[in-house]
């Protein structure tokens, strides 16, 4: 185990979050800071990868300094990013071209899919790296590497190219049985394997910090780099995801289910298998595109908060008087994978009102994750509880109803746990190996509140979801 002081540090779609943390006592500090999205045209989404850096630079000050440490003592620092992001970068490490983040939908979906589980998609690399070669030749051939989100930023550190598997493993570039760049994979994207980072396991040290970066983020350039992960599977860690059967609610504008299986499985998969952070497992991973979103999109809709939405919501009845809810209101991810996807309201009446359709939202989102655990099922995984995490989690009512739907009791992480993936970052710089980052997950996770499932609403949420998968059947285009 490092002594001193660890960072870790996620790069999510609104913002960066640091934390710092120490083996035994937990975090101690954590700082955060925003970054703005592009939406040039509809079904477009960008980042410039150096706003990801100045808020990193902020949430990482922010962080040392509420942590009241020395930024010197820091010993170590790992980082992740949202996943399937797009960067290509110069020989020099500076961005050619904006990056196309995961909800960026303008690439054709690729005609090879070589990958037997979800990868395969407009939002996921290759389809991107297509897109790039036909629409901005000159910064395809400017790019001397393509990376993600925490590439980037392990690129930035250390000035080499790093990628953890885990991290690299969303991609339909990589081959997760064999851990490794695919030659199938990069023969259907059309790039060559020198153009990608080197891989490594996710407590691997990939350097130190470069005097330029330790500078720009007050530490010391004896701070060792490690390769981290993706954020669907730091948080995991940070939520108890240490063994097979283990599994995890990630609740926010998306809802992402995770369970952890045993690495090597490589059959049909209706949504995505990737490297866990720890060794010898994998995650089989879903997501509901637009859960927490649903509710603010209401809210705004409505004109009222989302918490006096929740509370409307708990006064109604379940099931919503007939209400149902398809919440598809930015395609669907997992295991639709519809971009095209709609959401609607069914069975409105002049009784409806704004706490009937509050808690349509809340059921037809626990419907759909519900969904995902069934296809997660399908392909072996065989979880026993949820941990959740994310601002939905405080909800007693969502808990209930995801419960209610899943059949599996929820538990509520709290603590360092429900800090996500910045937390898991920093147990992988704490931790020398992956044995030492399990102990430091199943030492530091705390849980609260614990909803069991109600067996009568288990048999109504099943009906829901069948009314749900044929009401998305009837309105396909």
């Amino acid at each position: 185990m490092r002594s001193g002081p660890v960072i870790g540090v996620d790069v999510g779609t609104s913002s960066a979050k640091a934390v710092v943390f120490a083996p035994g006592s937990g975090v101690l500090g954590s700082g955060s800071a925003e970054h703005p999205t592009r939406v040039p045209r509809p079904g477009w989404a960008e980042q410039d990868p150096a706003a990801w850096w100045t808020s990193v630079m902020a949430a990482v000050r922010a962080a040392v300094a509420s942590a009241g440490v020395a930024g010197r003592d820091v010993t170590a620092i790992a980082v992740s990013g949202q996943g399937a992001a797009l960067v290509a970068l110069d020989g020099a490490g500076v961005p050619v071209f904006p990056a196309l983040i995961h909800l960026d939908q303008r690439a054709a979906v690729p005609s090879v899919a070589w990958r037997s589980d979800a990868a395969h998609g407009a939002w996921n690399v290759a389809a991107k790296l297509g897109w790039l070669r036909a629409e901005a030749p000159a910064a395809s051939e400017a790019a001397a590497v393509f990376t993600s989100a925490s590439g980037y930023l392990l690129r930035r550190l250390t000035g080499e190219a790093w990628q953890s598997h885990s991290d690299a493993g969303i991609a339909d570039l990589y081959d997760v049985a064999a851990r490794g760049w695919s030659a199938r994979g990069l023969a259907a994207a059309g790039v060559d394997q020198d153009r990608l980072p080197q891989l490594a396991s996710s407590t691997s040290v990939v350097g130190s910090l470069r005097p330029g970066p330790a500078a720009d983020l007050g530490l010391s350039t004896s701070c060792l780099v490690v390769a981290g992960g993706e954020d669907t599977s730091s948080a995991a860690l940070a939520a108890g995801v240490t063994g097979p059967a283990d599994g995890f609610l990630s609740l926010g504008s998306a809802a992402v289910l995770g369970v952890a299986v045993p690495a090597g499985g490589d059959g049909p998969v209706p949504v995505l298998r990737f490297p866990h952070v720890l060794d010898g497992l994998d995650l089989l991973s879903g997501s509901n595109a637009t859960a927490g979103a649903a509710l603010r999109w209401l809210a705004g809709l409505l004109g009222r908060p989302v918490d006096e939405l929740l509370a409307l919501a708990a006064a109604e009845p379940a099931g919503a008087d007939g209400v149902d809810f398809l919440p598809y209101l930015a395609g669907e991810l997992h295991p639709v994978a519809d971009p095209a996807a709609r959401g609607v309201f069914a069975g409105l009446s002049l009784a409806a009102g704004p706490g009937t359709l509050a808690r349509a939202v809340v059921e037809g989102t626990a419907s759909a994750i519900a969904h995902n655990l069934a296809a997660a099922r399908s392909a072996g995984a065989t979880p026993d509880a949820l941990v959740a995490v994310g601002g939905p989690a405080r909800s007693a009512l969502w808990c209930q109803a995801i419960a209610d739907a899943t059949g599996l009791p929820v538990t509520v992480a709290s603590g360092d746990g429900a800090a996500g993936a910045a937390v898991g970052d920093a147990m992988l710089a704490a931790g020398e190996d992956s044995g030492e980052a399990r102990v430091l997950a199943i030492e530091h996770l705390r849980t609260g509140r614990r909803h069991e499932p109600d067996p009568s609403e288990h048999d109504r949420a099943g009906q829901r979801l069948e009314r749900l998968q044929r009401l998305y059947a009837a309105t396909r285009g």
